[in-house]
């Protein structure tokens, strides 16, 4: 009862009554057009935006009553993205930017003295996404509301209950967005690259309910690529090393290729008990940066094992891609090293004593 009775007080901030009650309702809602790449599929999103398309036609021939606008954040942002100018197929459509330029004008003129209300971004099926994660729910309902004010330069709402449709993702690509998203969600614990926080409000994208059976699947490996990418970013470089001694150097390479700083904790566990080593706390990672560390590592018996290494949050939960750092140990114990280097210094002598001789016996 509380948040309705919040609702009603923002509609009757702005001067309206709730839409149920008197207010008709009208929706801005479409599938997604862009991948995760930032690539447009094709160009139909041109079409559904002019005066006789399905868009066009809600901004350029509104009725003169009063209106609640429903609207989806994303699909706005995209349209703003053909206003900036845009290609298809590698080719500039400059007749699409000019149609986007002239619809977010006739839709800031036309919704100026009506309120409106930012869907979570994305659109996504509320139901599902709240059995999902109903944090994530939240994350893209605050992400929304900030991206549709930004575009159409006034306030907004923000509330849950307005979305239409069910979306049919199956089991599987339910368990990839939820890994995808654990791992947008933990990256996001040691970067604050403005890139994790787009990506992450777009993973909610896979669940709109306007995809159809094929799209639902393009759509979420789309989602897959972009997540591997976006993880890349900040990532332990693997590598073999060969340990001859029972203390030993590690030299390990660290990669932030986001624009901004972080701090990081290195994990590293080793798979047996052949060795023993450190995790690394409060790692400063420079913007646009590859770091080296030098990590001490103690011998305890000869043989291969392997490390996992891999970030860490302050919360000590593992962020990003694991990598293997494959370590062989040789040690020598140091008697049969001494024995051998004192058989080589015999056998280099005895080798110098049998030339004088064959050159003695040559002059006689």
């Amino acid at each position: 009862m509380k948040k309705v009775a919040i609702v009603l007080l923002a509609l009757i901030a702005f001067g309206v009554t709730p839409a149920d009650a008197a207010t008709p309702v009208v929706r801005i809602t479409d599938k997604p057009h862009k991948d995760f790449e930032g690539e447009f599929r094709n160009n139909e999103l041109a079409s559904l935006i002019t005066p006789e398309g399905k868009l066009g036609k809600i901004v350029y021939n509104p009725a003169n009553s009063r209106k609640t606008w429903v609207m989806d954040p994303a699909l706005i942002d995209e349209i703003a993205d053909m206003a900036d100018g845009y290609s298809i197929a590698g080719e500039e459509d400059k007749e699409g930017q000019l149609a986007a330029q002239s619809w977010l004008f006739a839709l800031k003129f036309t919704t100026l003295n009506n309120p409106v209300i930012a869907l979570p971004y994305g659109n996504p099926d509320q139901s599902l996404a709240k059995r999902l994660a109903p944090s994530e729910l939240r994350f893209y309902s605050l992400f929304g509301k900030q991206r549709l004010e930004l575009q159409l330069g006034r306030p907004v709402i923000a509330e849950n209950g307005w979305s239409k449709g069910a979306s049919r993702l199956s089991s599987p690509f339910k368990a990839l967005y939820t890994e995808n998203r654990r791992m947008l969600t933990g990256l996001s614990t040691i970067s604050t690259a403005p890139e994790i926080t787009a990506l992450r409000a777009r993973l909610g994208t896979v669940m709109n309910p306007a995809l159809d059976e094929s799209e639902r699947v393009f759509f979420s490996y789309s989602a897959t690529r972009a997540v591997q990418a976006m993880t890349a970013k900040l990532r332990v470089i693997p590598g073999r090393y060969q340990l001859t001694s029972t203390t030993a150097k590690l030299p390990v390479t660290l990669v932030n290729s986001f624009d901004t700083p972080t701090v990081v904790n290195l994990s590293l566990i080793p798979l047996n008990s052949r060795i023993r080593i450190e995790n690394v706390n409060n790692i400063q990672l420079a913007a646009k940066s590859r770091q080296q560390l030098t990590l001490e590592v103690n011998v305890i018996a000869p043989g291969s094992v392997l490390v996992n290494a891999q970030f860490m949050n302050n919360e000590g939960q593992l962020v990003g891609e694991q990598s293997e750092l494959a370590l062989s140990a040789t040690i020598i114990d140091s008697r049969v090293a001494w024995f051998t280097t004192v058989a080589a210094v015999l056998l280099f002598l005895g080798a110098i004593t049998q030339s004088v001789r064959r050159v003695r016996k040559s002059r006689k």
